[in-house]
């Protein structure tokens, strides 16, 4: 009798061990599937934004030699740590965005934006605001109602086309990725913003003293001499941390007040040559007259004030609408 029990036991090991890995599989394939789409998210950021990376790589470079540490660990700490956040910003995305104000779109809205998206998937999220946003992010649109509202179905299919081909070329999660790199000088360029407000009060006291700077010229006095003492300032405690030892701080609270704008410029450069890489794109698509349309619609809405933060962080520098329309047009007329 015992015998004839020895199959039935072996068999439900044999279950069970296969049940054990069929669920391993099942746990390690979303994680398998998510980390290759973060590489392949940061590999269309790095492409996006190849000489910001670039320079943040010789920036980075240069700060590790400077405090000691290994350049190849803080080279190969960049790209892990960019790798988590993007990952991190793509899971928390709608929940966030949920939580801002944004909801998904309606039935009625959806009867408006399915055509207008066509074969693009991409997910889209409303905001129900007044003035006329859109917003490309990690993953998502982000459109306002008032935007809805104001275009008509030809135009709003135009202006969805580009900024999806926006989200898929990844230029926002690219940013992220060059900050990342460049954190240290941006902490020191915030300790130099704090500095210069002390400046600002040095001019308040001194124009105070002397009562007549501050009678003829209040604003432009305080503004000027604490731009002056504020740079004194930074430049003292930049001097003394050299002096101390501390070269990658002093140099960074020194040089950051000149590199951390230089690359924002590069960044923003960059966003707009991926502007009109998308607007090309769109044209090529056969969606050049739709887009043209909702950029004379939209032609208005620059002197919207711009959406407050955290939303507003989305809104990239941008080539001004009417620059934008010209060059459209003129592709067109060349047909």
């Amino acid at each position: 009798m015992t015998c004839s029990f020895e199959p039935i036991a072996g068999t439900s090991k044999v279950w069970r061990r296969h049940l054990a890995a069929t669920g391993s599989i099942a746990l390690l394939a979303p994680l398998a599937a998510a980390a290759v789409a973060t590489l392949v998210l940061a590999g269309k950021a790095v492409r996006r934004h190849p000489l910001s990376i670039l320079c943040t790589a010789l920036g980075l470079t240069m700060s590790a030699g400077l405090s000691g540490a290994p350049v190849p660990l803080a080279l190969l700490l960049w790209p892990c740590t960019s790798l988590v956040c993007l990952a991190t910003w793509d899971a928390v995305e709608p929940f966030v965005l949920r939580r801002l104000g944004c909801r998904a779109p309606g039935h009625l809205e959806r009867e408006r934006l399915d055509p207008a998206l066509g074969s693009v998937r991409v997910e889209v999220q409303v905001l129900d605001a007044a003035q006329p946003w859109l917003f490309p992010g990690v993953r998502t649109l982000i459109l306002s109602r008032a935007l809805l509202d104001l275009l008509e179905d030809r135009a709003l299919a135009g202006l969805l086309a580009q900024a999806a081909i926006q989200v898929r070329a990844a230029s926002l999660p690219g940013e992220l990725v060059v900050w990342l790199g460049n954190l240290p000088l941006l902490c020191a360029w915030c300790l130099g913003r704090g500095l210069m407000q002390i400046g600002r009060f040095l001019a308040i006291v001194v124009g105070a003293s002397l009562v007549l700077p501050l009678a003829l010229w209040p604003d432009g006095f305080t503004r000027w001499a604490g731009r002056l003492f504020g740079a004194g300032v930074v430049g003292l405690a930049g001097s003394a941390l050299l002096l101390s030892g501390q070269s990658a701080i002093g140099l960074g609270l020194l040089l950051g007040w000149v590199v951390v704008p230089a690359v924002r410029a590069v960044v923003d450069w960059e966003t707009r040559q991926a502007e009109t890489a998308a607007d090309d794109a769109t044209f090529e698509s056969g969606l050049g007259w739709e887009l043209l349309e909702a950029l004379e619609t939209l032609t208005w809405a620059e002197s919207v004030p711009p959406a407050a933060a955290p939303l507003g962080w989305l809104s990239r520098a941008a080539s001004p609408l009417t620059e934008r329309a010209d060059r459209l047009w003129r592709k067109l007329a060349e047909v």
